[in-house]
């Protein structure tokens, strides 16, 4: 099933805002095990967060840096993006991901973003179906 339909979110430059029980949370600073529910927006600064024990949509299971230098593009950072998520995407749910019945997206940097320091790239874990979660994915062998 290597043709899975990757999806990119776009993430762009946000302050960041305390995190609570269910709260928005910049995209800049995202932390793996939080869970999220998933934007409407193609480009966002913000998500809104909850507990991995409440309906969720995804959570983040790994979160890196781009390389700095100048703005590569979307295109670029979206193979940095799917290469970096599928490489850790076994160790954080327990099943490969060719084998998982959940599907994986990220958030990048947009090119104003980047003009603020933004670099993280941000791995998000979902079901395949759309459903949501009630539960962490970490360990889960889904």
């Amino acid at each position: 099933m290597a043709s899975r339909r990757l999806v990119s979110l776009v993430a762009a430059l946000a302050l960041l805002v305390p995190l609570a029980a269910c709260s928005d949370s910049s995209v800049m600073h995202m932390r793996v095990g939080q869970c999220i529910l998933m934007p409407e927006d193609k480009t966002t600064t913000t998500v809104e967060t909850t507990g991995c024990t409440r309906e969720h949509d995804a959570e983040v299971f790994y979160v890196t840096s781009a390389d700095d230098g100048d703005f590569p593009g979307e295109e670029e950072l979206n193979k940095q993006a799917g290469a970096q998520c599928l490489e850790h995407f076994k160790e954080y749910i327990g099943s490969s991901y060719l084998t998982s019945t959940l599907d994986m997206t990220w958030m990048i940097p947009t090119k104003d973003s980047w003009a603020h320091n933004d670099r993280a790239i941000v791995c998000l874990a979902r079901p395949m179906d759309r459903s949501t979660l009630t539960s962490s994915v970490k360990d889960s062998g889904l």
